[in-house]
């Protein structure tokens, strides 16, 4: 399009609406990185995705908005950004004719290619050449290929960030699926207990911390049950996640048991005595020593997961969870904190650290 078919094109307010709208989810990538997802190229890429998107809806009960591929000339060839909303969130570099050799807990011997790091998960690694995977594999490397790289990524990435991909008209497209299930049940929760807004809010609130809500019925029900007695959307919240304990416990335990940090009964104390009644609800106010203490302790504690390889739970009881979970968010954005209620009976509890004053 030339200059003046632009200025022409402008000239129709609905022309310069376009340049103002965000995509949901969006990826770039460089010239190098084009024949992983052009399908004319054979390029698997969008197959993948439609199998990611099908998986989490069935995991998660939230449909990942469509998302958008574009080659991008002001990227270097082998990289690529993700961006949620517009605003890049992350990136990553990306070698075609190789694979990505992650490093075992326990290296013996080393497979010579070049250092970099797994963008997913952050694992030490090696870009090795097709004739070194068989090698690497031998000596404990678990090899991947590029496109599976990426795809993680962007994955674990949508995963992260699926809370703010929920928004009002997703919402009311739940509501409307659960109309044709339990029409009476909608009818008496919205908008005569809830509002469409606040209801937004519960859901956000529980895929934030990677809480399914896929069970749609229990959700609305125990709503409806709380609301004879609480009005505050944290207590509704907190409600929801003891009535899911089935879902929580299959989510975030590994075969019959759970490796968790444990909070020590005299911090819980004083975190039940430093909560204060603020403008905007409960909020807690601990003072800067012990909030030192308590986020250096959990440093040390989250370390001892990394070496298990698996996720870091921290279990508190269920009055001082969701101030624990606020304390240490914004400085370890991948721990889980769950309550004693929100786990099954029948589950064994391994503690492998405890948090104390």
């Amino acid at each position: 399009m030339n200059i003046m078919e632009d200025e022409e094109n402008f000239k129709d307010i609905n022309s310069v609406y376009s340049l103002i709208s965000v995509e949901p989810i969006e990826m770039e990538f460089g010239y190098s990185l084009i024949p992983l997802v052009d399908e004319a190229s054979g390029g698997r890429m969008i197959d993948r995705i439609v199998i990611f998107r099908r998986q989490y809806a069935q995991e998660m009960g939230l449909v990942i908005p469509s998302i958008r591929l574009r080659d991008s000339s002001s990227l270097n060839t082998n990289q690529y950004v993700i961006k949620i909303k517009g605003e890049e969130v992350a990136k990553g570099e990306i070698l075609v004719d190789y694979y990505l050799a992650l490093e075992p807990p326990n290296l013996e011997k080393e497979i010579d290619g070049i250092d970099t790091i797994e963008p997913a998960y952050g694992i030490p690694s090696k870009w090795i050449t097709v004739d070194k995977k068989e090698m690497a594999e031998i000596y404990g490397y678990t090899v991947i290929d590029p496109l599976s790289v990426m795809l993680t990524h962007l994955s674990e990435t949508v995963k992260k960030h699926a809370h703010e991909l929920l928004n009002r008209q997703e919402v009311v497209r739940l509501i409307d699926n659960m109309k044709k299930q339990s029409p009476g049940l909608v009818d008496e929760l919205i908008p005569n207990l809830i509002s469409y807004g606040n209801f937004q809010k519960i859901l956000t609130n529980l895929l934030k911390e990677g809480i399914p809500i896929k069970d749609m019925e229990t959700i609305m029900e125990t709503i409806v049950d709380s609301s004879m007695t609480v009005r505050d959307l944290d207590s509704i919240t907190e409600n929801i996640r003891v009535a899911l304990k089935r879902t929580i416990t299959r989510r975030f335990c590994e075969g019959n048991s759970m490796r968790v940090v444990t909070l020590d009964a005299e911090l819980e104390k004083n975190i039940i005595t430093s909560l204060t009644n603020g403008d905007h609800g409960v909020y807690l106010a601990l003072s800067p020593d012990v909030m030192q203490n308590v986020i250096t302790q959990m440093s040390e504690e989250v370390k001892k997961f990394q070496e298990l390889g698996q996720t870091p739970i921290i279990l508190t009881s269920q009055v001082v969870r969701i101030h624990v979970y606020r304390l240490i968010e914004q400085f370890f954005p991948d721990v889980y904190v769950l309550s004693f209620n929100e786990i099954s009976n029948n589950i064994q509890i391994q503690a492998v650290g405890n948090i104390a004053m």
